[in-house]
């Protein structure tokens, strides 16, 4: 009998149905994805779409009444997709790359994108036709934006999506090739603030703190968690050893969609845990009466927990004047959790990075006193140990 690859004789299915999944512990949510497939080059890639559906309770529990859910979000989906108008301006192709994109981004992010193209981009191309954008007029505009002292952030999020963008219409036929293919990042920028906080500061602020924030420090700076995770934790995400990172705070957001999920899926899991603090944390639930649903943190008004920003604005900068430390993030106290575990595979681990990359790239810094102590075990082993010099002996004048 012959046998052939009937694979290749099928005809391929661009879209099908696509699938549905339940995610969450507490907050049970549809999950939607399907299948698109774009042209790249000469051939075409498949690419996995996802978007959150809604919730079980608005949705239901039935696997049909969440695809149903799907087939709208899709037929609403593909209308944001429609062609454009021929040679359509960057302001018309931004305007379609954000309807297409946006349902991945959470509101905070979509308004800083809007607001960087708003102030950074459009007043300078937007009118311009989209074949008629250059690769040298694009990265004319980054190095404007840098000698007008924009942020690092805000030129970074301009490069990002614009070359998303052009790529978009690169795969969707709209233009042949992207003039943002080859543009970088210019070298004189506004520094950014990345360093970190060194013992004496976190002594500092730990001395100068109560109760509720020497806990709050801690788990910042021993666990490494993001505000939005720290004020999202229960009472039963501490575990024997570990704390349970499965909720954020969405800052943006009003209701119940103020509580949502991780900031990736990276970001899903658990965290190492040092005993005291864990027995600290069971402590302190004790004390407050926190039932094992309720908020480790809640706010003084209300059933809900602490916001990130109000715990910044306020509390925090209480803390560090009292501290007399000067101005303290959150971020530069991430960052110092990665910095003194030094392993970059531990400080990824307990961070929750997607990538080792960008654990090295922000997060981990030098120590000044650990590094000068290794050039010095250095420069000792290549050159042998260093020699007092000996002052010459003065005699005294009569």
């Amino acid at each position: 009998m012959e046998f052939r690859d009937i694979g290749k004789h099928l005809p391929r299915t661009k879209w099908g149905e696509g699938w549905v999944e339940k995610r969450g512990k507490r907050r049970k949510v549809w999950v939607g994805f399907w299948y698109e497939y774009v042209l790249v080059g000469e051939s075409e890639r498949r690419r996995t779409r996802e978007k959150v559906l809604g919730t079980v309770k608005e949705i239901g529990d039935s696997r049909p009444s969440a695809m149903a859910k799907l087939r709208e979000v899709r037929v609403e989906l593909e209308g944001k997709g429609a062609a454009p108008p021929q040679n359509p301006t960057v302001s018309e192709l931004w305007d379609r790359y954000r309807a297409i994109k946006s349902e991945r981004w959470s509101k905070v992010m979509e308004g800083a994108l809007v607001s960087t193209f708003k102030t950074c981009v459009l007043p300078a191309i937007g009118l311009t036709r989209s074949s008629e954008v250059t690769a040298s007029q694009l990265q004319g505009l980054l190095n404007a934006l840098a000698k007008a002292n924009r942020s690092h952030s805000a030129i970074k999020k301009a490069r990002t999506h614009l070359k998303a963008m052009f790529d978009l219409a690169v795969d969707d036929r709209i233009l042949d090739s992207s003039p943002a293919r080859r543009i970088t990042m210019p070298k004189r920028i506004r520094k950014v603030d990345d360093t970190y906080a060194d013992q004496d500061v976190v002594r500092k602020l730990f001395q100068a703190a109560g109760k509720r924030d020497r806990i709050i420090l801690r788990i910042f700076v021993s666990c490494g968690l993001r505000p939005q995770e720290t004020f999202a934790l229960r009472a039963n995400d501490i575990e024997l050893g570990r704390l349970r990172v499965d909720e954020a705070l969405k800052q943006a957001e009003r209701g119940a969609a103020f509580i949502g999920e991780p900031k990736t899926t990276d970001s899903y899991g658990y965290v190492s845990l040092p005993a005291k603090l864990e027995s600290e944390l069971r402590t302190w639930v004790r004390d407050e009466s926190i039932p094992p649903e309720g908020w480790l943190f809640p706010a003084s008004r209300g059933d809900g927990p602490i916001r990130p920003n109000n715990y910044v604005k306020r509390d925090l900068a209480k803390l560090a004047e009292a501290a007399g430390v000067g101005r303290i993030d959150l971020r530069r106290l991430r960052r110092t959790c990665a910095t003194y575990l030094r392993d970059e595979a531990t400080a990824q681990g307990q961070l929750r990075h997607s990538s080792v990359e960008t654990t090295k790239r922000h997060y981990l810094k030098a120590i000044p006193a650990e590094q000068k102590a290794r050039v010095e075990k250095l420069d000792k082993e290549l050159f042998g140990p260093a020699k007092v010099a000996q002052m010459p002996h003065r005699k005294r004048s009569a």
